[in-house]
């Protein structure tokens, strides 16, 4: 399989030769368009005076190469943005293996304090696992990838389901790369789909009232037949303005509702031209494995496809914008009742293809979603996929945190057997404790995505997450740290007591209070999850805490991150070990900081 640095090279030359061309034609076809353009008035000032047939047949082909010109134009130019947007495309993704991923969207908007792990994981955000993986390009999109990251925990057949998509689509890198640039054209957002949806379910008006449709369909078929007849019978003269004010008048009834009702669908037609290209690119490929194939067969049910069916409403929708030029209004309106033709095609839409289109937006999610995983383990392929285990919660070999670059991460094994054990990590001030930590807990998320993980070899069991490391106090809450700490410890002993199965991460207990106070309440916490049966880790400088092991020689184990002090100097290797610490730094950091004297630290 080709590496992903050489395709992303290989592509971008190709494409930016693409690109040079397409300029090149679309800037042809702006001075063609212009000749053919400028050709019209000699035909109309200087033929057609003198040879009035040769000068028509001129004046339409004049005109018809110009029309042509125009949609040609079009067409290569949206070739041509499709083609700079894949060429971004590929520069982004050199920019993220090099571990720059500040270009992709950090999900703010997620972050959330009372989550039980996101945000010590540090899951949303700038610099965040979110914005390292995110290549969503729809608002759908971006909330379901979001949700796999935060979600409780999901089945094993959920897991292994999006395991084969994920692997599926990592075959398919044009493919994806087709998909987000499709997206890139327009950004939409919450409000587009809730007036799309809540203008679905609307009651059908003029559907419902067979008198109307009858009316829509004869009184114009009338109308341009007295205007036929007018021009042979004057008598019919009359008549025909008649009618044309009718239906004026008619139209105007309906204006206000009417209005709205275009008002409203018209500002979603960008995102519908964005759904119609996004779901085409989707149609255009076969599928294998239960997700993928779902996907497809949802895009193709009914007797159109679901980009067939979009493109139908946004014609739609595109021809009622002709009321927007008054003059072409009024003789639509007089001539054609023009308003309640576009009204009744486009409830007869929502009563066709309409019913279809939650699930195609769902549909759509799902796959930009994982578009965004399979983005990732392109681009890390050899990031291994994670096994489910019936025994262990956890067994990993050489783990790492995937946001740490290779040549700076440092790997190791862990496990943890049964449910019900719990493992204290000591160390020193920067040893490497919290980042652990956070190594173990976000492979745990990307295996429960379907992702692949940062190990050589990861079993685990599917468990719901909840984490205790970065409690802060509220002054809108009143709340102190200490007391927030607290009822966070109470939430997981509380879910723990109603039977619910947790993989606990503990970063220190009860760090709001002083030595004393600490050392029992910690111990006693520790105490009371193993009679609970909680699962987890707990990383503490409290060597005291670690004699527990002793009084829980089959749960309870300790292992330790070690430093090295030579002097003045020390070093952090990073290994986890098994036992309990024997070093300390903080009195040798604060020295070097200039915090204390030599001779401080050395009493």
């Amino acid at each position: 399989m080709e590496l992903p640095e050489k395709y992303y090279k290989r592509r971008l030359s190709i494409l930016e030769k693409k690109s040079k061309g397409m300029k090149k034609i679309v800037r042809r076809l702006i001075i063609f368009r212009l000749l053919t353009f400028l050709s019209i008035f000699p035909c109309i000032f200087y033929v057609i005076p003198n040879i009035l047939w040769l000068g028509i047949a001129l004046c339409i082909l004049a005109i018809s190469l110009f029309l042509f010109s125009i949609k040609s134009h079009i067409k290569h130019s949206d070739k041509l943005q499709h083609i700079q947007a894949l060429v971004k495309i590929n520069i982004e993704e050199m920019k993220a293996l090099k571990h720059d991923y500040t270009q992709f969207y950090p999900g703010n908007e997620f972050v959330n304090i009372s989550h039980p792990y996101s945000y010590d994981m540090d899951l949303f955000g700038n610099g965040s696992l979110f914005q390292f993986i995110n290549r969503t390009v729809t608002y759908s999109g971006r909330n379901l990838l979001a949700h796999l990251f935060s979600n409780e925990t999901l089945p094993a057949d959920s897991i292994l389901e999006r395991q084969i998509a994920v692997k599926g689509l990592t075959q398919m890198p044009e493919l994806i790369q087709d998909f987000r640039a499709a997206g890139s054209i327009n950004t939409d957002n919450e409000t587009d789909l809730e007036i799309l949806d809540q203008w679905i379910k609307e009651p059908y008006y003029y559907l419902s009232r067979k008198g109307v449709l009858l009316l829509v369909r004869v009184l114009p078929l009338v109308t341009l037949a007295s205007i036929s007849l007018a021009v042979i019978f004057p008598f019919f003269r009359g008549l025909s303005i008649i009618f044309f004010l009718l239906q004026l008048f008619i139209v105007g009834m309906r204006l206000s509702h009417t209005s709205h009702e275009h008002h409203k669908l018209s500002k979603r037609l960008e995102t519908l031209k964005k759904y119609q290209l996004l779901l085409g690119t989707m149609e255009q490929a076969e599928y294998t494995g239960d997700m993928l194939t779902s996907i497809n067969e949802t895009l193709n049910k009914g007797s159109i496809s679901a980009a067939s069916s979009i493109k139908s409403l946004v014609k739609i929708l595109s021809a009622f914008d002709n009321r927007l030029n008054i003059l072409a209004a009024i003789f639509l309106e007089g001539l054609l009742l023009w308003d309640l033709q576009c009204m009744i095609r486009l409830e007869r839409w929502k009563a066709g293809p309409g019913k279809y289109f939650r699930n195609w937006i769902d549909v759509l999610a799902r796959f930009d979603a994982l578009a965004s995983l399979a983005t990732f383990a392109f681009n890390y392929s050899e990031l291994t996929y994670p096994t489910i285990s019936e025994k262990a919660i956890l067994d990993a070999k050489q783990m790492g945190h995937i946001l740490i670059p290779n040549d700076e991460r440092v790997s190791n094994d862990f496990s943890i057997a049964k449910e019900g054990d719990f493992i204290l990590i000591t160390g020193a001030n920067m040893a490497g404790k919290s980042t652990f930590l956070r190594t173990v807990a976000i492979n745990m998320i990307l295996a429960m995505a379907g992702a692949p993980v940062c190990a050589e070899s990861f079993g685990f069991r599917p468990v719901s997450l909840f984490s205790s490391m970065r409690t802060s106090d509220s002054l809108n809450k009143h709340e102190s740290y200490f007391y927030a700490e607290l009822r966070r410890l109470k939430e997981m002993l509380d879910r723990l007591q109603e039977g619910e199965k947790l993989f606990i991460i503990l970063d220190e207990i009860l760090k709001g209070t002083n030595s004393s106070d600490k050392q029992k309440g910690s111990q006693a916490a520790l105490r009371r999850l193993l009679e609970l049966k909680g699962t987890g880790i707990l990383a503490t400088h409290d060597l005291n805490l670690a004699t527990i092991e002793n009084d829980y020689p089959d749960r309870v184990k300790n292992m330790c991150f070690e430093i090295e002090i030579d002097q003045a100097d020390i070093s952090f290797d990073y290994i986890l070990r098994e036992g309990i610490t024997t070093k300390m730094n903080a009195l040798l950091l604060m020295q070097q900081m200039g915090i204390i004297s030599g001779k401080e630290y050395h009493s």
